[in-house]
């Protein structure tokens, strides 16, 4: 079967994907884009032996599943991700490619949490209920902690969008997931806005996001915080 022909709009795109890869996830880009994530990586491989462009799909696919779900996925359910969306691969093969890449997921025992955040307090009530949109700026705004693959180890990225535009209006980039990545980040969010009493802040559960410092910076601007349901941490 002939392959299919890409317009110049998509080719486009895909060159734009490529130059951003290992700053921004690759399906966040390609969502943006409005391009389909297969589509690139079969335009990225364009050229190269099967068995090599099989090797570079598979490690772009694990990679990027690994950082769309925050590193909690492991080999078997990112093996069972990838399944699920047409992709074949076992748990063994998927592992090799996280340990060769140095790899693990942080929800392992060996991983532990600070001990300056709370374990099970400071969850707050979802606010926002999935109605992503607002009637005007600096009524809702979201925030998350993503992970980009940088040469040979992960850096952590803290962003804060505000719904009504869509525009990042807050952000920090550090090699650690820590309270202070994401205080850095809404510091610089209200440095930059002039906000009132009463704007919701929404987040996951995460325990960064519990922390007794970061409510207590969302306490101090009057603002109220948010959270994401138990189980529901992809929403953000």
């Amino acid at each position: 079967m002939a392959a299919p022909i890409l317009c110049k709009s998509a080719r486009l795109k895909y060159a734009l994907i490529q130059e951003y890869r290992g700053q921004y996830a690759i399906r966040l880009m390609c969502r943006f884009l409005d391009v389909s994530a297969s589509g690139f990586y079969r335009w990225l491989s364009r050229g190269l032996s099967a068995r090599v462009r099989w090797r570079q799909i598979m490690e772009e696919q694990v990679m990027d599943t690994f950082a769309t779900y925050k590193a909690r996925y492991g080999a078997p359910r990112i093996a069972q991700e990838l399944n699920a969306l047409g992709v074949d691969c076992s748990v063994n093969y998927v592992a090799h490619i996280l340990k060769h890449n140095g790899i693990r997921a942080r929800n392992g025992k060996a991983f532990k949490y600070s001990p300056n955040t709370e374990a099970m307090t400071g969850v707050a009530d979802n606010l926002l209920k999935r109605r992503f949109n607002a009637d005007g700026p600096n009524q809702k705004w979201t925030t998350d902690i993503t992970y980009i693959w940088v040469r040979d180890r992960w850096l952590y990225l803290a962003t804060v969008m505000d719904l009504y535009s869509r525009s990042i209006v807050g952000w920090a980039l550090d090699t650690h997931m820590t309270e202070q990545l994401i205080t850095d980040a809404l510091q610089m969010a209200f440095k930059r806005r002039a906000i009132e009493h009463g704007l919701i802040i929404h987040s996951d559960r995460g325990v960064q996001y519990r922390s007794n410092r970061y409510q207590a910076l969302i306490e101090r601007h009057g603002c109220n915080p948010s959270m994401s349901h138990k189980g529901n941490c992809q929403i953000n």
